[in-house]
């Protein structure tokens, strides 16, 4: 449809939906105004490939031809991460929202935003109550009040109706072959002013699906090597434009998710780690590669509805630590916000107030606010509770590991407390103080102190142990992350929670049966798991980066020279800015 007339169409209705009080969802500028630019010499245009089921961990193995002449050029990753949710339509709209599945409120393979939708809000741009809803790319461009025309290309009918509907040019297709057919001729052909170009294959995901996600599987190969063809084609016609030396194209080959065995729609390694190729002729070449990443959960919220995980009670016996026997509790956490007075974060205790009568175990936080301490507290039946400070204090946004032993000596039961690797001098007695009650296992925020907020962490790699592991075995294996069977001290192991499930509102126990639960659906994410606190090198020459599917937006709205919003809401992040002296002014 003509753009000019499409923006006449659009005048006329929001003028009608004012005179009958329709929703308004957006209100496009009359004039077009030219790209103001940022000093460059050539018309920026982006084009975004993706090719639907596509894993990232297989084409690590096999990249062909032409993906990989992209790569001598390109800044890029094999291991970038999808939404968490890797339903078809809800990891589209994040690639085309740049909003993540819980804030967008698309979460399967309808379009629509919640459960049953709204017939006069399809996009969800008003969200569920527990999204904030979207705007998609195409809105955003026609906000900006400047002729940047788009063109959408697809097999995928409800894809083409529920996110390409706002494109300049869209329209549905028969096949792949037909989508690159469309694709060489728009863009070869298309007109000065196409900015922002969506191509969408999906053989490869139909390959996934048919025989597994996997380049044992024949067909997925096959594919993938045809559409590898389709790519080269659509490369020769970006080059073929009537003003390619004026042009300068940022070219994206990704996915929207991967896939295990022959499904998809979890959040499994598998099916989150895609391709993300970012391509310019003057890209220096780059490949990001993050070592040991983990799946972590996050703990908090106010403290009348927290974000926490209970193991109950009634499994919850094994924990009970009695007045005799040795034990080591260690957990890894990466504290954000010590929230409220003292609140108390992991521990089978009724409170981790100073009183009386409340037996059991618990550990919370303490001042200072800004890198507070820690204190194990060890309650009795009669009596008030005793702690013991800790070793070291928590830092703020880094990981420590935090672990707590009891052991006998001499007839004697003590309790002493390590900071990753530091641990106090003396230990506390806890002869006599039994440590058993029919309180739940808590993970989050524990009745104490309380007032405010709850801690808020994200939380790792949680053991307990029917033993007191040796002091320089906690100390030189702090920052090791995970355990295995075969590993030293496994066998002690009573309760083991890896924390790798990536989604869901359950912690596995592997080694038992006391699996925590969550009260409330708890915010997951893949960060590295950088439980040493290596320092990262400068931006400009970091390798370690980190890239995943929200930030394929932000490198589009760069590109393209608009500025984003903070009341957008985009989740990703701008990394291209650090490398302009490669490609500004080329």
């Amino acid at each position: 449809m003509n753009a000019k007339f499409k923006i006449c169409l659009i005048v006329l209705f929001t003028s009608l939906c004012g005179l009958n009080s329709c929703k308004q969802y957006y209100d496009p500028p009359l004039v077009f105004e030219p790209d103001p630019g940022q000093n460059l010499s050539r018309d920026r245009k982006v084009l975004l490939i993706s090719i639907d089921g596509l894993a990232g961990l297989e084409l690590k193995k096999y990249t062909p031809a032409n993906m990989t002449k992209m790569l001598a050029n390109a800044k890029y990753t094999y291991e970038g991460i999808a939404d968490a949710n890797t339903h078809d339509a809800a990891s589209w709209t994040t690639l085309l929202s740049g909003k993540g599945s819980s804030k967008h409120g698309v979460t399967g393979n309808s379009f629509i935003a919640g459960e049953d939708g709204d017939d006069d809000d399809i996009h969800g741009h008003e969200g569920n109550g527990t999204s904030t809803g979207y705007i998609s790319v195409y809105q955003r461009l026609l906000e900006t009040g400047r002729s940047l025309k788009t063109l959408s290309v697809s097999s995928w009918n409800e894809l083409d109706q529920y996110l390409f509907n706002l494109s300049d040019e869209n329209g549905v297709v028969a096949s792949d072959e037909a989508v690159k057919t469309k694709a060489v001729d728009r863009i070869k052909n298309g007109e000065d002013n196409l900015a922002f170009s969506v191509i969408n294959f999906r053989d490869v995901n139909e390959a996934g699906k048919s025989g597994g996600f996997s380049l044992n599987n024949a067909a997925y190969k096959a594919a993938l090597d045809q559409i590898d063809g389709y790519v080269g084609e659509i490369l020769n016609a970006v080059s073929a434009r009537k003003r390619s030396e004026k042009e300068d194209w940022l070219i994206i080959v990704t996915s929207n998710h991967g896939g295990i065995d022959r499904s998809y729609g979890g959040a499994t390694f598998e099916e989150r780690k895609v391709p993300l190729i970012f391509y310019n002729a003057n890209f220096v070449k780059q490949e990001f590669v993050v070592e040991n990443l983990g799946q972590f959960v996050q703990l908090g919220g106010p403290w009348g509805t927290p974000i926490r995980a209970l193991v109950p009670a009634d499994k919850a016996t094994v924990f009970n630590f009695g007045t005799t026997g040795e034990y080591t509790v260690q957990l890894k956490i990466n504290l954000k916000d010590r929230g409220g007075v003292w609140p108390g974060f992991f521990g089978k205790k009724g409170t981790t107030e100073n009183t009386g009568s409340n037996p059991g175990w618990a550990f919370m936080f303490h001042d200072p606010v800004g890198g507070p301490n820690w204190r194990p507290i060890i309650g009795h039946q009669s009596a008030a509770p005793v702690s013991q400070l800790g070793s070291a204090p928590v830092r703020l946004q880094e990981w420590t590991t935090i672990t707590m032993k009891i052991f006998e000596k001499d007839g004697k039961r003590y309790a002493k407390n390590f900071t990753n690797g530091s641990t106090p001098t003396t230990a506390m007695e806890i002869t006599g103080r039994n440590l058993q009650n029919n309180e739940p296992l808590i993970l989050g925020g524990m009745k104490s102190w309380q007032s405010g907020n709850t801690a808020n962490f994200d939380v790792s790699d949680i053991r307990i142990y029917k033993a007191a592991l040796p002091d320089d075995y906690i100390v030189n294996t702090f920052c090791k992350g995970g355990t295995k069977a075969g590993d030293e001290y496994y066998d002690k192991l009573i309760a083991y929670w890896p924390v790798r499930e990536g989604s869901g509102d359950l912690l596995k126990d592997v080694v038992g049966s006391a699996d925590f639960v969550f009260e409330r659906s708890p915010l997951w994410s893949i960060l590295p798991a950088n439980f040493c606190n290596v320092q990262v090198e400068d931006k400009a020459t970091n390798t370690q980066i980190l890239l995943n599917a929200v930030d394929i937006l932000p490198q589009i709205f760069y590109w393209l020279n608009v500025k984003t919003a903070d009341s957008w809401g985009l989740e990703g992040k701008v990394f291209l800015d650090a490398y302009e002296k490669e490609f500004i002014g080329k």
